[in-house]
């Protein structure tokens, strides 16, 4: 009877963790209208996907809903599939620990920084130069 009692007493006192939800900082309500806006998604892996587009779409959706920069981040990421998510998750996971919550410049630099390299906004500006 003991022995039971204190099985209850360690159960009763465990720490019971939630599963990790990626859009936990959003309302049903808030998550609800992001997805009506139909953001797009980005995988990284597609020749003709556009970094910055999916930034600047990303960002005027959340922006319209009224996040704050915080807030921007976890819709923003949950959009991320296939190679970008595997980024995503190496680069959140090698954070300084106690670095804090990730705000939205932070996110878009690092993202910019992996998918759209400065060769190739180089490449992009000399091809708008030579446009004339």
């Amino acid at each position: 009877m003991q022995l039971l009692a204190q099985a209850l007493m360690v159960q009763d006192n465990r720490e019971v963790v939630a599963p990790a939800n990626p859009l936990r900082g959003m309302g049903s309500s808030r998550v609800r209208e992001f997805f009506r806006k139909n953001p797009s998604e980005f995988s990284g892996s597609k020749v003709e996907e556009d970094p910055n587009g999916f930034i600047e779409e990303v960002y005027k959706i959340l922006a319209i809903m009224g996040m704050t920069s915080i807030e921007k981040e976890e819709p923003a990421a949950y959009q991320l599939k296939d190679v970008a998510q595997t980024w995503y998750d190496q680069w959140k996971d090698a954070r300084l620990v106690g670095a804090g919550r990730i705000d939205w410049e932070v996110f878009k630099l690092a993202f910019l920084d992996r998918f759209f390299p400065r060769k190739l906004k180089e490449a992009k500006m000399e091809e708008f130069i030579n446009l004339n």
